[in-house]
């Protein structure tokens, strides 16, 4: 028994030995401080030292607030006008030829206008990519037109073995709408500037609709271009046709009836349309619109709150972008009533004119060659916010597009006589970026309109209206 409890007293005085080795020779004053910061309150640091958990530990409070990153803007033009610079892409043409119209005629001594053709593609400038397809499909048929050329894939000496073997084909109707639409699908692949020039004879044969509401093939950014074989014209003649392009360099010369399509495909891509009746004249056009590509000019709109402005103009040219080169008298303008605006221009100092709902900003810019100017226009514009109340003087809640809008606004100018409006909604509440000025608008729920006549927006402020469809009007 005295053996067990002399045993016992033992491993207790030991126990006590370790413990206290452990505390005395363990000790750490970090390990005690650590314990204290984490069970006191918090207390300023001492200046120039640092212990224990940084993250536990408060910082100082900065001596002066952090200076926010500048935004990325660029040179100004004048008020709410910018332009960034960027290199060009490498440009894109895919000539789309009559090939029988370019073909010399049977026992003809003088040079072929072809010849203008072949000397372009053996010496195409530097860094476009070419490709060349027919104008016209299989005999009798209005059907698809041949690549004769992939873009880009052929030289001087390639084009001209192309060229050779499609004279047995191209003789169906001449299809500029087929055509430039299989040249667009080509372009695609081209990041920088693209167009399309037709080279025809003849009159087009499949009824495309150039002239009428239809918007032309290629949407934004493709110009097409028109080079129109025509005789010189002959003495006492008084027709003529001018060359929107050439800068007055080409002889005038008869334009038939039929030429009256191609023109206004030119015009309405912002191409360019003229006439040759030479080898030297066709080379020298095709050079001319090549240069076309080697600058670019791109101008977008954006409303106060930085909303871009996208799409094509409503009505009769409520907004719209015209380019003239900064020489004026007797150069050519390029206009667009799309925004943004693309416009595959030579080198130069250019004058800039772009309208929003009744705003005109106008700057001056320039573009060196190889180079892409991006003109930014911020136009001074408000915000209308448009709630509406149900039969119980609810608010109405949701979006109606999927059922044929039936809830929803139009916002159109007050006291015009055109009815198109400006802005639509299909969901309540609905925020509108408007231009300062007068609006009227139409709401409707579920079979029930209401007619407010005149809403007023200012630039930089928002409007807020309530219509209530509890009520027989709302004025």
């Amino acid at each position: 028994m005295r053996r067990a409890i002399l045993y016992l007293a033992a491993l207790a005085v030991a126990a006590i030995a370790v413990f206290s080795a452990t505390y005395l020779l363990g000790r750490h004053s970090s390990l005690e401080a650590e314990l204290e910061l984490l069970t006191s309150p918090r207390t300023a640091p001492d200046p120039g030292k640092s212990r224990g958990i940084p993250s536990l530990q408060p910082s100082e409070a900065p001596t002066e607030a952090p200076v926010a990153p500048p935004d990325p803007g660029g040179e100004p033009l004048g008020a709410g006008i910018l332009v960034n610079r960027a290199p060009l892409e490498p440009a894109g043409m895919v000539i789309v030829a009559d090939v029988p119209a370019l073909a010399p005629a049977p026992g003809d001594e003088t040079p072929a206008v072809v010849g203008g053709l072949a000397a372009f593609l053996s010496r195409p400038p530097a860094g476009l990519k070419v490709g060349m397809r027919s104008l016209a499909g299989a005999a009798g048929e209005c059907g698809p037109t041949e690549a004769l050329v992939g873009l880009g894939q052929g030289g001087g000496g390639e084009f001209a073995a192309a060229f050779d073997a499609a004279s047995a084909r191209g003789f169906g109707p001449r299809n500029p709408a087929q055509a430039v639409a299989a040249a667009v699908s080509e372009l695609s692949a081209v990041a920088g500037e693209r167009c399309v020039v037709i080279v025809t004879g003849g009159e087009e044969g499949c009824k495309g609709d150039f002239c009428g509401s239809v918007p032309p093939p290629g949407g934004e950014g493709l110009r097409i271009h028109v080079l129109l074989l025509a005789p010189r014209l002959q003495t006492g003649n008084e027709q003529g046709i001018s060359d929107s392009g050439s800068g007055g360099t080409l002889q005038p010369v008869f334009e038939p009836a039929w030429a009256a399509p191609y023109r206004c495909l030119a015009d309405r891509s912002g191409g360019t349309f003229a006439a040759v009746s030479s080898p030297a004249e066709l080379e020298a056009a095709l050079r001319r619109i090549a240069g076309t590509l080697e600058a670019a000019v791109v101008v977008r709109g954006f409303h106060y709150s930085g909303q871009e402005i996208k799409g094509v103009s409503p009505g009769d040219g409520g907004w719209g972008i015209s380019l003239q080169p900064g020489a004026g008298v007797g150069e050519r303008i390029y206009q667009s009533d799309l925004l943004p605006a693309v416009f595959a221009v030579s080198p130069g100092a250019y004058v800039v004119k772009a309208r929003y709902e009744g705003q005109e900003r106008t700057a001056a810019v320039a573009v060196a060659t190889g180079e892409r100017a991006e003109v930014r226009v911020t136009f001074a514009t408000g915000e209308l916010f448009l709630q509406a109340l149900d039969s119980a003087d609810r608010e109405i809640v949701g979006d109606s597009t999927g059922f044929r809008c039936a809830w929803g606004a139009d916002v159109s100018p007050a006291g015009s006589e055109d009815s198109r409006p400006v802005a639509s909604t299909c969901s309540f509440p609905a925020r509108l970026e408007l231009a300062p000025g007068t609006y009227q608008v139409r709401a409707r729920w579920k079979g029930l309109e209401r007619v407010v006549n005149e809403v007023t927006v200012e630039a930089g402020a928002s409007t807020v209206h309530t219509v209530s469809f509890g009520k027989e009007s709302d004025e």
